[in-house]
């Protein structure tokens, strides 16, 4: 296993884009065959060049430490093979091959919205911030944001202090975390069963560049993209543009007409974001099911079979049938399954006998 993660640490020291890391891994099968492959095997992939070959020879041979929080396991490195890896991901055009995870991905983080917005938000923003993140938590939603300062910072700790999940994707590697006044930040996610996340390799500094390749993460995890205060040549309309590329929905929150941090939303609205006033609004566009439950109140224990099935379940309709053989159970083995986790509050019946998830 050390050796493994060695390879992939060399591989991804290398900072490959995640289309290069795809086409060799998928030309090759693992790092360790990436670096073992000879130069004539290496040319044949698209996209690799002279510079790269001689990259990954000298890599091949390079010799490498693997860091203090990878070897105790507070860090750990997940691939596109593991059950862990976020689905929303595998998705996208250009999903990471991997991921540096400080934290814990789970199940229903599939059911998450990003927010973001500028670092020097007004006072106006910072409320909105609050109150939306909030209430989206109080849905079951899991917050995404980039752990920058300004509202990504607020979102992550309003989630934090509301007892909700959030993930911080990094524009940099978790050895050199930025920016460097969140890391305490950083640790309470981690330690509150969140998940602070980078594609990168692990000491790489927040150069410029990552940012919005970074944002692609963002935008491709979560099912829709809340923008909230964002100037004219602000980072989350990159996340916003992407989120629209890949299909997921787009919400701009309205701001003052003479506030240059609203420019960005206003746009965003004029070319067909959806306008919201309260996270009520972003709930119906997602058509998210939810049940209120007493804060005191923890999820049920259940059963594997009903954990199967509630990991099958979406927010779009499913026929019992269609869930039953996803699942490789009998049909009446789920109906009695599903009525049950709809007893507890986390599946809901819809007419023609289909079923949604509850949020």
């Amino acid at each position: 296993m050390s050796a493994h993660l060695e390879d992939w640490l060399r591989l991804l020291g290398l900072e490959f884009s995640a289309t290069k890391l795809g086409n060799l891994l998928q030309a090759f099968g693992s790092p360790t065959a990436v670096l073992q492959a000879p130069a004539e095997a290496l040319r044949r992939v698209p996209g690799v060049r002279e510079a790269d070959i001689v990259a990954i020879e000298r890599a091949a041979n390079a010799s490498i430490a693997i860091p203090e929080p990878l070897q105790k396991g507070t860090v750990r490195l997940i691939t596109q093979h593991d059950s862990e890896y976020p689905n929303p991901l595998r998705q996208i055009p250009d999903p990471p091959p991997a991921l540096f995870v400080w934290g814990t991905i789970q199940e229903r983080d599939r059911f998450g919205i990003a927010v973001v917005g500028t670092r020097h938000p007004s006072a106006y923003g910072r409320m909105v911030a609050e109150r939306f993140t909030r209430d989206l938590c109080e849905a079951g939603l899991t917050i995404i944001s980039g752990g920058a300062l300004g509202i990504d910072t607020i979102a992550h700790r309003t989630a934090l202090e509301c007892g909700g999940r959030t993930i911080a994707i990094l524009g940099s590697g978790l050895g050199k975390p930025y920016p460097a006044e969140n890391l305490r930040l950083f640790a309470q996610i981690a330690e509150a069963g969140g998940a602070v996340v980078s594609e990168f390799g692990y000491f790489s500094p927040p150069d410029a560049w990552r940012f919005p390749v970074r944002n692609r993460l963002i935008a491709g995890w979560a099912l829709g993209t809340l923008v909230i205060e964002a100037g004219e040549q602000s980072g989350a309309l990159i996340t916003a543009r992407l989120a629209g590329e890949y299909g997921r929905e787009v919400f701009a929150v309205p701001g003052n007409i003479d506030n240059p941090r609203s420019k960005g939303c206003h746009d965003l609205i004029k070319n067909g974001a959806i306008l919201v006033d309260s996270a009520q609004d972003v709930l119906d566009t997602l058509r998210i099911q939810r049940e209120p439950r007493p804060r005191e109140l923890q999820l049920p224990m259940l059963t594997p079979a009903q954990e199967k099935l509630l990991a099958l379940l979406t927010l779009e309709p499913q026929h019992l049938d269609a869930i039953a053989r996803a699942a490789q159970v009998p049909v009446h083995i789920a109906q009695i399954e599903l009525t049950t986790l709809e007893m507890m509050g986390l599946a809901r019946r819809m007419p023609g006998g289909t079923f949604v998830r509850v949020l």
